[in-house]
């Protein structure tokens, strides 16, 4: 047991804020370890590094619930914020090339990975510079997946420690987090593409599932977690379907939700609207990648604020954003955000008018 404790701490990132009571480590995998003694070292080892990250746990920066919350809390970690956007600097400087990897701990694959640093994505700056968009980027080489998906993949994995086998339902089907999810133990995943409005919600099409997150298919109190990422600002009425979400979520489940946040917005801009099955441009087109088409899924909106007013006024509570930031885990950048809206455990009544209504618009897919 020491041994193998020793092996696992040499894969951990130095000055890693978690600490791992021996006798309580010796707890709670004892007798998994027991039971497998017999088996070869190298498995042994394996299950022993899976149960301990398990054990590590993250947490946000802070928690913002509005605009004044959200700079309130923005101006108490902007020491943090300045040495982390030099560290990103600097990686940039050292790294004269177009791609470069660097080494993090990779909450997913538990060990120090390279990860995949480019400039896709990126921005050029006024003075020619290039800037790597580092939410999208950061890409790790063992489980694939970027920057903001390897956070959310560990918030699952927290989320379904604290259930008995929870329901969880993904928005995605073909992608590497999805496939991360579905591994975990004792957990029921499901997952869906928007395939196009000629299908019915639920069916299949070579194995993928099609799912208009407008209009899902699933029945009331069907999940405890639903995650979302990068979908609603592709889908041309996102309230309606986070009031879907709410539908098919059990009381005291949770939306997971990451999307193009403009935070210094109070009001969601609008980009494109849907007139029957005709779209209509209010801003230049912009498209984001899409990983069941290559013709990438239309922005039909910027999102501010007053998203989190609506999810309120539809039930859920609480309805925030999370902050996340940490150079050891790859999380560079100026701050990961992830949306939390939780469906209370109480029965909540919907604001008069509030109701869902209408006919089910179309929904594009989006990128992951």
């Amino acid at each position: 047991m020491k041994k193998a404790l020793q092996q696992i701490a040499g894969r951990l990132p130095f000055g890693l804020s978690v600490v791992l009571n021996r006798a309580v480590l010796r707890l709670r995998l004892r007798d998994r370890f027991s039971l497998a003694k017999r088996r070869p070292a190298r498995v042994r080892l394996e299950e022993l590094r899976h149960s301990v990250a398990r054990l590590l746990r993250i947490d946000p920066d802070f928690v913002a619930s509005d605009r004044r919350e959200f700079i309130d809390a923005s101006a108490r970690s902007h020491s943090r914020s300045q040495e982390l956007a030099q560290r990103c600097s600097e990686a940039v400087r050292t790294h004269a090339s177009d791609a470069f990897y660097l080494r993090r701990f990779c909450l997913c694959c538990n060990e120090m990975m390279p990860m995949l640093v480019d400039h896709q994505y990126g921005r050029v700056e006024e003075d020619g510079s290039r800037t790597p968009n580092w939410r999208e980027r950061l890409v790790c080489s063992g489980c694939g997946m970027n920057n903001r998906q390897r956070l959310v993949a560990k918030l699952v994995q927290q989320f379904a420690a604290l259930h008995e086998r929870p329901r969880i339902y993904l928005m995605e089907q073909v992608t590497p987090i999805f496939e991360w999810v579905r591994k975990l133990d004792a957990v029921e995943v499901h997952g869906s593409e928007y395939l196009g409005h000629e299908y019915q919600g639920g069916e299949r099409i070579k194995g993928v599932r099609h799912e208009d997150v407008m209009n899902l298919s699933y029945p009331d109190d069907s999940f405890e977690l639903i995650v979302s990422n990068d979908v609603l600002e592709h889908v041309p009425d996102p309230v309606r379907a986070l009031r879907e979400c709410y539908r098919v979520l059990k009381r005291g489940g949770a939306v997971l939700a990451t999307f193009p946040f403009h935070a210094g917005n109070d009001t969601t801009k609008v980009r494109a609207t849907l007139v029957g099955d005709r779209v209509e441009h209010l801003l230049p087109a912009q498209y984001h990648g899409n990983p069941v088409s290559s013709d990438g899924s239309l922005v039909f909106q910027d999102f501010g604020w007053d998203l989190l007013d609506a999810m309120r006024e539809a039930g859920f509570a609480p309805a925030h954003c999370e902050c996340y930031a940490s150079d050891e885990f790859g999380h560079l950048g100026t701050g990961l955000l992830v949306f939390r809206f939780c469906k209370p455990a109480q029965r909540v009544s919907f604001t008069a008018g509030n109701e869902p209504s209408g006919p089910s618009a179309r929904a594009t897919s989006a990128k992951r």
